[in-house]
């Protein structure tokens, strides 16, 4: 009777010891929606003003989206993170204040021939990524102090973004120089009015989700966008804010969660898979993250850019084909796969519908314990106070 006195005692201490420690993971596994359906998406950014080919790149895209189908007949869906404007590098040089260069079917009319086509046959699904893949003033800064922006300026509109010294690619700080400074509230809110307004007259429609660029952004930029109809926010699993001394993102928030309500309103998605095939990213490996996240109940969101599909043609060749791999594996892998956008993830999150979202307290239960088991800390103090028994035995007694 003593030992199991002790016991309780100890498993009652320990415990509370243990939520106190790591409670916002747990909570946070608690709370995320547990998916009935594996869910696959492609999230693809950079697209739109700039460098040459990307219409020819979806257009292959496209094709190899259209062959595909989930067992209710929808396509695979890239999501484009479009980027509305570059710099025009002849006229900012020249004049030494900044100019743009805005997408438009003016300047980049078969790339949107490409994109609407893809959104009309249901293979594409536009996002806002930003105005420019950068804060225009600290571009400015740093073009005098800093001959290789100069020389990407030369080139501009037809140079990358992606070329750009790291830190200068996070839209929503002044990262002229390190570490980044915040940027004013006002100036913060007319941006995001003037990108709003850009993609409404692109697309022809508010954006329903953003990607913030090199996913650094604050609550300034959060209630911007949610106060301009934005509605959705793909995250990495948390917020940064700056840039710190060694150019890295910094400032990092609490852990954010699929289908979580921020204060500003607008829902939180969580895009922590990578598949980049120019990295060496195969469709097997993207295969074994679409099982693992199934078996959490959460979505698969692949990130990918478009420099995998913008190289040589063998470079091209090797990521279409590695994406047509992961498709061809996980329809064969998961006859109940579903391809969705977005949009339409985060609106399933929010309403929580009985055929989408389980409800079964020992599916939940199982899959709770799932996911603490992925928490470092949490599964380091669960073995150094004897928690792992009773809670491994609970995991395999609802599996």
């Amino acid at each position: 009777m003593m030992l199991v006195i002790v016991l309780v005692m100890w498993f009652a201490a320990t415990g509370v010891l243990i939520f106190l420690q790591a409670r916002q993971g747990i909570l946070a596994s608690f709370r995320e929606p547990v998916l009935r359906r594996p869910v696959l998406i492609v999230e693809s950014d950079d697209w739109g003003a700039g460098a040459a080919g990307q219409a020819e790149a979806l257009q292959d895209i496209a094709r190899l989206l259209g062959t595909f189908n989930d067992i209710d007949g929808h396509h695979p869906v890239m999501t484009l993170g479009v980027v509305l404007a570059t710099a025009d590098g002849e006229k900012t040089l020249s004049s030494g204040s900044y100019h743009r260069v805005p997408l438009s079917p003016q300047t980049h009319g078969a790339l949107l021939d490409a994109i609407n086509h893809g959104v009309d046959s249901g293979v594409f699904s536009v996002q806002l990524h930003g105005m420019e893949h950068f804060w225009p003033p600290a571009l400015m800064l740093a073009c005098s102090t800093d001959d290789a922006v100069v020389d990407w300026l030369r080139d501009a509109p037809h140079s990358r973004t992606e070329d750009l010294p790291s830190p200068l690619q996070s839209r929503w700080v002044d990262a002229s120089s390190l570490p980044a400074r915040r940027l004013a509230r006002e100036a913060v809110r007319k941006a995001v009015r003037e990108e709003v307004g850009a993609f409404r007259d692109v697309f022809g429609c508010l954006p329903f989700v953003v990607v913030p660029p090199t996913f650094v952004w604050n609550e300034d930029v959060e209630h911007a966008w949610a106060a301009n109809g934005v509605g959705v926010i793909v995250t990495p699993g948390a917020r940064y804010e700056s840039r710190a001394v060694d150019g890295r993102p910094a400032g990092r928030g609490g852990l954010l969660y699929n289908g979580q309500t921020a204060v500003s309103k607008v829902i939180y998605l969580v895009r922590d898979v990578y598949f980049e095939p120019l990295f060496g990213h195969t469709g097997a490996q993207a295969l074994a993250a679409l099982a693992d996240k199934t078996g959490l109940g959460r979505p698969a969101l692949f990130e990918t850019h478009r420099f995998n599909f913008l190289g040589t043609d063998q470079e091209r060749s090797r990521s279409l084909k590695e994406l047509k791999r992961l498709l061809q594996l996980a329809v064969d892998r998961f006859p109940e796969l579903a391809f969705l956008s977005s949009g339409e993830l985060a609106e399933i999150l929010a309403r929580r519908p009985p055929e989408w979202v389980e409800r079964r307290w020992r599916r939940r239960l199982h899959v709770w314990i799932s996911r603490l088991a992925r928490l470092p800390r949490l599964r380091k103090l669960g073995w150094l106070t004897g928690w792992i028994l009773p809670v491994g035995l609970l995991w395999r007694m609802t599996a």
